[in-house]
């Protein structure tokens, strides 16, 4: 079966204008220009989103079947361009009988054989397909342009749709640089997630204990550094200012070429008079209407060397946020509830830092989650709403972090295990590994949600903060 593509193929059609068109469209759109005002960082990741979107179109293009009467059109097309010029005039009754209720040009063919009468078969030939062929590339583009405003308004609903939300979660993260949420939202979020997100930021919120503890988790790498201030050139990227002719903010000129989106008005009048349509559609064909030219700026990565200051003579790059947090029964309930605020808190701190932030759940079994990895945001939503059940077993969690800690990647990490401690002791090979790691510069502290964790469990931890979940501490912490 034909398809849109194909067909623009053959007739020699330059989808790739036309696409960039309709991203010209988009970007200029008053939404996205209200969306996008100020926000340089925001404005690069929604061009990457672009970029995709329009190989998304090619495809929509390349499997969009053509409609019936068009489709039968251009096999008669095809049919009379195979056709030698000797036995073209024989052949063309029986097309134009068959493009009777399939084809507007049907309307024009008597007219223009007429005028050919005098030229020879190949010329009458050559010249009654060229007009042919023009009169299919207007019925394509009309369909191609058709399918892709259809999908341009799918697009502008689904991406300022997108936007608010990131925006809503980039205000509950507290995050100062809301456009590098574009990186970790490839998932489309929906009001019912960021409801979720904003529920736990705001029990963070509301338990200054709570916000404590997460800060001064987070200040833990940071305390490990000297005092002592160095500078070095490094390699980097800033956002710099580049012209580019898909951006329509400027009206600079007129040119030649054969884009009908951007045509002058006067050239549209060549279509009003039959003598002149001619001379309209080989000015067409040869590039030679002329369009607007428009001009704009957007912002690109350009490499440039800049001068760092760091604290520490021999500061190490601060390493993710692993936290280990117990999903067993006994977590259920209040304890939950705070070990996911505790989580929001130190997502806002690897986001604002530059960190990893690796949730591993253990019950039974341990499941990861990566909260800063290109799917963050909806690794996000899938942890929050995620219920606690199950036993407590410490020790396979703790091996697979331990294992993760033997890579140079999670070197300088904060592993933090947010549990009742109420389990079993972990066997001596695994807390021999852990003074190990804690010698190669690793930390591990422990976050206590019950007045009941045992003791000797929590010895392996560098620190352990206390936050006594049951009814009795939580109002302790509200007559304080």
């Amino acid at each position: 079966m034909l398809d849109v593509q194909s067909v623009a193929m053959l007739l020699s059609l330059n989808e790739g204008e036309l696409i960039k068109e309709m991203l010209s469209g988009v970007m200029a759109a008053p939404q996205m220009v209200g969306l996008l005002k100020g926000n340089s960082r925001l404005k690069a990741h929604l061009q990457n989103h672009l970029d995709n979107w329009s190989r998304g179109l090619q495809d929509l293009l390349q499997g969009e079947p053509l409609p019936p009467e068009l489709a039968r059109e251009f096999e008669l097309y095809m049919e009379a361009r195979r056709a030698n010029p000797e036995a073209f005039d024989g052949l063309l009754p029986r097309l134009l009988n068959k493009l009777d209720g399939v084809s507007g040009f049907l309307d024009h063919a008597p007219a223009l054989l007429a005028r050919l009468q005098e030229s020879s078969p190949a010329n009458r030939q050559d010249l009654f397909l060229e007009r042919w062929r023009s009169h299919l590339v207007l019925r394509v583009m009309q369909l191609a342009m058709t399918l892709a405003d259809r999908e341009r308004e799918r697009l502008l609903d689904e991406l300022e749709n997108r936007m608010k939300v990131s925006e809503e979660v980039a205000d509950e993260l507290q995050l100062q640089q809301p456009g590098r949420l574009w990186d970790l939202s490839r998932a489309r979020l929906s009001r019912g997630d960021s409801r979720l997100l904003r529920h736990y930021a705001r029990l963070l919120q509301n338990n200054p204990d709570l916000k404590k503890i997460a800060d001064e988790l987070g200040r833990s790498a940071r305390e490990d550094s000297q005092h002592q201030e160095k500078y070095a050139l490094v390699d980097t990227q800033i956002m710099a200012l580049e012209q580019q002719e898909q951006m329509p903010d400027d009206l600079v000129g007129i040119y030649q070429d054969n884009q009908l989106t951007r045509l002058v008005p006067s050239e549209a009048l060549l279509l009003s008079t039959p003598e002149l349509e001619t001379l309209f559609y080989q000015h067409l064909i040869e590039r030679r209407l002329l369009n607007y030219q428009y001009s704009g700026q957007a912002s690109q990565p350009q490499p440039a060397r800049v001068i760092r200051r760091s604290q520490g003579e021999h500061q190490e790059p601060k390493g993710p946020f692993i936290v280990c947090i117990d999903t067993s029964g006994s977590m259920s309930g209040y304890p939950e509830q705070s070990a996911k605020a505790l989580c929001m808190g130190l997502l806002r701190i690897a986001l604002q830092e530059e960190r990893e932030c690796i949730i591993m759940l253990f019950s039974t079994e341990v499941l990861s989650y990566h909260l800063t990895g290109p799917a963050g945001l909806q690794e996000a939503v899938n942890f929050l709403g995620r219920s606690f059940k199950g036993g407590t077993d410490l020790a396979p969690c703790m091996d697979k972090v331990l294992k993760e800690m033997a890579h140079s990647r999670y070197s300088n990490a904060d592993a933090i295990v947010i549990s009742d401690f109420i389990a079993q002791r972990l066997p001596d090979e695994t807390r021999a590994l852990v003074a190990q790691q804690k010698q190669q510069g690793n930390r591990f502290n422990g976050v206590c949600l019950s007045r009941h964790g045992k003791p000797a469990l929590m010895k392996i931890f560098d620190q352990v903060w206390r936050f006594d979940t049951s009814l009795g501490g939580r109002l302790l912490r509200r007559l304080h």
